[in-house]
């Protein structure tokens, strides 16, 4: 859709609105004719989000294998190191076919209590989960008690991951759609996760188009640069050079001379989890408040979760107190982030999603208690953000690298300026940003020009799409793609569940609340 046509419909969408039919917007309207007829809406599916693309639960795990970290020298309250002995548990539910739990009973267990010995704690294998006896009063805790730089007390990821080259694109195809065609498809088959990996700077001019882009924003120019695409999808279905993926494109694929589009494998470890434990940290006594970029010490020390290479995994019902980052996850494949509260002492990051795809973040809150409240960077597509809080004035992330489809839906807080990245990193954001009934919360008045040619803003997205923005104080804009409803709450009012139902049932809840 050009600017011009976006412009019309968007003036056509809010004529169109009477008191009595504002429930069914027309840019809805469009994802539902559009995804019925084949054709490319004007919104993404961000419904391909979550655990297993939230088709299905995340599991019970009352009847597997229970690893206590007790029976392998941890000991809570004991006021020593428990690295060795959770290692020690993980590497024995590591060892067991079909993985297992690693129980945390209740009670505070330490991290790096002793300087001299510190140990990342790693899990290397699927199927693992680390849960505890509940993130309240009585349950269980994860204090870091020494500070660590540029290394976080827990990482989920592979003890290797490499990536081969399997083939190359040999014909445009739409965003939203699922068929691509392959110069070779021996290498494929069904059920295989795959990597579409572009870059040059003579596709990246052509998706920006006819936006202009800085001279400043180096990293897009020259034989090595351009906006990095590292989508991630699995193969439904083979039909000659013809690949058909499960989950839809969020960028249209369109060839070009300089670098072809490409597929490499995807490996990651599955199925595992964090629940029900809080994680806190000796930061709340470190004797400096949080300044943004001020060192290395504020902006990484003190640093929660890594979960990198991950698929069909999870971090739900936690508590993070005291960090100054929270969750990280790296090219994470359908990852729920749900039910996890940020709190304590502020800090640098809460949670960032970078590369990855269909990475989901429901019913968290996160309080103004890092700098950034929930974020994303770095060719990240698909990454959903709903139903969440953020503080008053607590800036969401989207860290440069290009970012493109993402959603904030049903969001109550935050604001957008001071985002992530080095100007050389920057846009912040390619196209279908979208924003979806975000209720900005400030202490003063902004005015934001997404796409400022003459200063260096905060907030580059390319041409960000606006549903029931609603602000408490004076909030205007430049350079939106769409802004539709301004100050008005829309219906439906999370996009990211309508869009589930509409996939999952076929059922319209627009259509059937009239």
């Amino acid at each position: 859709m050009t600017r011009k046509s976006i412009v019309l419909f968007t003036l056509i969408a809010v004529s169109s609105l009477t008191v009595n039919a504002q429930k069914v917007l027309p840019i809805w309207q469009d994802f539902v004719d559009s995804k019925k007829n084949g054709k490319t809406p004007i919104l993404p599916d961000f419904s391909y989000a979550g655990y297993h693309f939230s088709e299905e639960a995340i599991p019970d795990l009352s009847k597997r294998k229970h690893f206590k970290v007790t029976d392998f020298g941890a000991l809570p309250n004991d006021h020593r190191s428990d690295e060795a002995g959770i290692q020690a548990a993980i590497a024995a539910a590591e060892q067991n076919p079909g993985g297992g739990i690693v129980f945390f009973p209740a009670g505070k267990f330490l991290l790096s209590a002793d300087t001299n010995n510190r140990k990342q704690i790693r899990v290397t294998k699927s199927n693992i989960v680390l849960k505890g006896a509940g993130s309240g009063a009585g349950g269980t805790e994860i204090y870091q008690a020494n500070m660590w730089v540029n290394n976080r007390s827990i990482l989920f990821k592979a003890e290797e991951n490499k990536s081969e080259k399997l083939t190359i694109l040999t014909k445009d195809a739409a965003r939203e759609s699922f068929v691509v065609e392959v110069a070779d498809a021996s290498r494929l088959r069904v059920g295989q996760d795959v990597v579409l990996r572009h870059r040059s700077e003579e596709f990246t001019r052509l998706y920006f188009a006819p936006l202009q882009l800085k001279s400043q924003w180096t990293r897009l120019f020259g034989p090595n640069g351009g906006m990095q695409i590292a989508e991630i999808h699995t193969i439904e279905s083979i039909n000659g050079n013809k690949i058909k993926f499960k989950n839809p494109l969020h960028i249209d694929v369109r060839l070009v001379n300089s670098a072809p589009f490409e597929l490499y494998t995807f490996n990651a470890i599955e199925e595992c989890g964090v629940e029900d434990i809080l994680f806190s940290s000796n930061w709340k006594n470190y004797p400096e408040e949080f300044v943004h970029h001020k060192n290395a010490i504020h902006d990484n020390a003190y640093m929660a979760i890594g979960m990198e290479y991950a698929k069909n995994s999870w971090v739900r019902n936690c508590v993070f107190s005291d960090w100054n980052d929270g969750i990280f996850c790296r090219a994470g494949y359908g990852i729920t982030i749900e039910n996890v509260t940020f709190n304590g002492k502020k800090g640098h990051t809460s949670f960032h999603a970078r590369t990855g795809y269909g990475v989901l973040v429901k019913k968290c809150s996160f309080n103004g208690s890092q700098h950034h409240g929930a974020g994303t960077g770095y060719s990240a597509a698909g990454t959903v953000v709903t139903q969440s809080t953020l503080g008053k004035d607590q800036h969401f992330d989207s860290h440069g690298g290009q970012p493109y489809a993402t959603l904030f839906d049903d969001i109550h807080g935050g604001i957008f300026s001071n985002l992530g990245g080095p100007e050389a990193g920057h846009p912040h954001h390619g196209h279908q940003m979208v924003f979806w009934n975000f209720r900005h919360s400030s202490s003063r008045d902004f005015h934001y020009n997404f796409w400022d040619m003459e200063r260096r803003r905060n907030y580059t997205m390319a041409s960000p799409i606006l549903v029931g923005f609603q602000a408490d104080t004076k909030v205007t804009f430049d350079n939106t793609g769409m802004n539709i409803m301004f100050n008005e709450t829309v219906f439906p009012k999370s996009l990211f569940e309508a869009q589930l139902q509409f996939r999952l049932t076929g059922k319209n809840i627009a259509a059937a609340s009239r």
